[in-house]
């Protein structure tokens, strides 16, 4: 008998409490939750975590109320089906429901999961990101929305005031559905946009990092211009990394987003699946429209 049973809502938990006395009287093992308790981190295995305990022991998962908290209910319900547990309703455990494009939870997750090397993650709840990033990607962080689209949502508070007070701002947001995630700040001037078409790079172009002025050194009392280039050729490493992000995510047209720390690490910041390309055209002279085409009849 399946007795070791996850009720998961994206209401009030209060509104499923019922069950935990039902649940003692038929001698099943329960344990109620708000998909604001789902965390996980990178470094080491890929592992999804409700109340601090991997999703992964039990044996079904019952999502009674989803709300607005569409992008949970996805990350969650793939990854019970993905290890094995009985999902109720079974749609849940059928198909994506949102798309990855449109969640950079689920993105990082299969990233993760596939060992691509990203800047040191925590994904939470503002509470625990508060509480617990810190610990395991290190102050002052990154602080990013999972839905923010080309840099928007994205904040980096340098001191625990500034933090608290960011939190206060987004609290009214994460009540409305949104999530955030916490990534190590990587001391890297410069980041490269990779053109990725299926199993290569046609392009490549970098541009200069948004916070980069907190570690470069100033010559002759000013800050250097960073670079707005072509990057050409594609170093194999950087295409070899993008094409394998990519495929991560299983994103055949992708705007790869790659940074190399002073220590020479290479990490992937996000794989975009509608990547403009409008700059990578101007520096590089590609044809994009044209590229797409060859390759798309090509299939």
């Amino acid at each position: 008998m399946e007795n070791n049973l996850l009720i998961v809502t994206g209401g009030p938990v209060s509104k499923i409490e019922p069950f935990v006395e039902q649940a003692g009287k038929l001698g099943v093992k329960l344990t109620i939750a708000s998909f604001s308790d789902l965390e996980f981190q990178s470094g080491g295995k890929y592992e999804l975590k409700i109340l601090g305990r991997d999703v992964r022991g039990f044996d079904v998962l019952y999502i009674r109320l989803v709300g607005k908290r569409l992008e949970d209910a996805t990350l969650l319900a793939r990854y019970a089906k993905e290890k094995g547990l009985r999902v109720v309703d079974k749609h849940y455990g059928s198909a994506h429901m949102m798309p990855v494009s449109l969640s950079k939870a689920i993105e990082l997750s299969l990233l993760i999961e596939n060992n691509i090397p990203t800047p040191a993650t925590y994904f939470g709840s503002l509470e625990n990101i508060k509480n617990k990033a810190g610990g395991v990607v290190g102050f002052p962080f990154v602080l990013k929305s999972t839905s923010g689209k080309k840099a928007r949502e994205v904040w980096s508070p340098e001191t625990h005031e500034e933090l608290d007070e960011l939190m206060n701002k987004l609290a009214k947001e994460e009540k409305e559905g949104k999530r955030f995630f916490a990534q190590e700040f990587t001391k890297a001037s410069q980041r490269v946009r990779v053109f990725v078409l299926g199993d290569r790079a046609i392009g490549a172009i970098t541009r200069p990092t948004k916070w980069r002025k907190r570690f470069i050194e100033k010559v002759n009392g000013e800050y250097p211009e960073g670079e707005k280039k072509a990057v050409y050729p594609v170093p194999e490493k950087y295409e070899a990394l993008a094409v394998r992000a990519a495929k991560a995510v299983e994103i055949d047209i992708a705007g790869v987003d790659l940074a190399e720390d002073e220590n020479g690490k290479m990490v992937v910041w996000e794989v975009n699946s509608a990547p403009a390309w409008k700059a990578v055209s101007k520096d590089t002279g590609i044809n994009v429209e044209e590229e797409i085409l060859k390759w798309i009849l090509k299939k």
